[in-house]
């Protein structure tokens, strides 16, 4: 699971990215990889958040980026989880 949000405002001199996946790791099944940062400079962050299994991370995951679009992000980009996630 990819996805990759946006929040542009002129106004407030916003432009913004921020990207959620999961992904496995070495030392859990799963994680959920957010990164976040500014798309006018090489301003970037990452969290990781480890999971026990794919279904609690893929609900993770939509639980975060049904916050950001909340807070007026809009997804970009969106690839669905494959079968071996």
């Amino acid at each position: 699971m990819l996805v990759l949000l946006t929040r542009v405002d002129p106004e407030e001199h916003m432009d913004r990215w921020y990207m959620v996946t999961v992904q496995p790791t070495l030392f859990e099944p799963l994680a959920v990889i957010c990164s976040w940062g500014n798309r006018q400079n090489d301003y970037q962050r990452v969290h990781i958040i480890p999971a026990a299994s794919p279904a609690q991370a893929l609900a993770l995951a939509e639980k975060i980026v049904v916050a950001k679009q909340r807070r007026g992000y809009r997804v970009v980009l969106e690839h669905p989880p494959t079968p071996q996630d």
